[in-house]
């Protein structure tokens, strides 16, 4: 037997397994690929889910901003009706004062005018 004879059916046995090799390893290349792809897009995903988790945090700062605005606004317009309504009510009290005035000083003038009538009189 010669050394070199590898049998009958030997190119088909290594042709075979060649093929199969190629086969495993286009096939290995391309798992390994759609892993890559597939983590790119988990670490996309991730990306994604961190900047809107971002976002929402600003927009809760900003709301948290906002309302605290909205409620000094509301302190200070309470703050201001309280005193527009102490304003009216001295205004309605210092009304009440100016006709009490009037008609005493009304009173005063009468009471002037006769004193003077009777002064005059007695000339």
């Amino acid at each position: 037997m010669d050394p070199t004879d590898l049998g009958p059916g030997t190119a088909t046995w290594l042709g075979g397994t060649g093929t199969v090799l190629l086969g495993g390893f286009l096939w290995l290349r391309k798992f390994l690929s759609k892993d890559a792809a597939d983590r790119a897009m988990d670490n996309a995903d991730i990306g994604t889910v961190r900047r809107l988790n971002e976002l929402l945090d600003s927009e809760r700062e900003a709301r948290k901003l906002a309302e605290a605005r909205a409620d000094q606004f509301a302190k200070e317009r309470n703050d201001l009706a309280a005193t527009v309504g102490r304003m009216e009510g001295k205004i309605e009290a210092l009304t009440s004062q100016v006709g009490q005035l009037t008609e005493r000083v009304s009173l005063q003038s009468e009471e002037i005018a006769r004193l003077r009538t009777k002064l005059g009189g007695m000339s």
